[in-house]
């Protein structure tokens, strides 16, 4: 039952909220199915990553393509990442501030260890692109959007956030 989901756009509280870990009572077919439906969400606006908070939900949860290595998509829930290498500086965008991209530094490598929705534990190291996809839906976690000041300059975020002003009302 992979049922698409509805995106949240930037100015919804929930994007700015710090998620709640998946339970333990929670792994299991319920957290497959709507794993499987993040995934649809995702492919279906063409991204490369969703986190629960884009569709509502405020849990650390996402789902994740591999832009780089060309994998089949993973989800990820409850995850911790140990960065690394040289800080790389890309354009990222967002599912939930479509048609908008930034120059977002994020570290070139991460190890991510996370739980799979069946509860079982596992841990990838990744580099470049597919770092970034991991970085970036992990802040979105903690309540963080790509172009928050945390990440990039006062001009830049001002810049965003004039630029969705003009074109919100398409989404919202």
């Amino acid at each position: 039952m992979n049922n698409k989901l509805t995106l949240r756009y930037w100015d919804d509280p929930v994007l700015s909220v710090t998620c709640d870990p998946i339970d333990d009572s929670e792994f299991g077919s319920k957290l497959e199915e709507f794993g499987q439906s993040l995934i649809a969400t995702m492919k279906d606006g063409n991204g490369i990553g969703l986190a629960a908070p884009q569709v509502g939900i405020a849990k650390r949860v996402f789902a994740m393509g591999f832009p780089e290595s060309k994998c089949e998509p993973i989800v990820v829930c409850n995850p911790t990442l140990e960065s690394g290498g040289p800080i790389l500086y890309e354009r990222e965008g967002c599912l939930s501030l479509p048609t908008i991209f930034e120059q977002v530094g994020r570290p070139q490598r991460v190890v991510l260890r996370y739980f799979k929705t069946n509860g079982k534990e596992d841990e990838l190291e990744l580099l470049n692109f597919d770092a970034r996809v991991v970085f970036h839906e992990a802040d979105h976690l903690l309540g963080i959007m790509f172009f928050d000041r945390r990440r990039v300059s006062r001009q830049v975020n001002r810049a965003v956030e004039r630029a969705w002003s003009k074109i919100k009302h398409d989404y919202v």
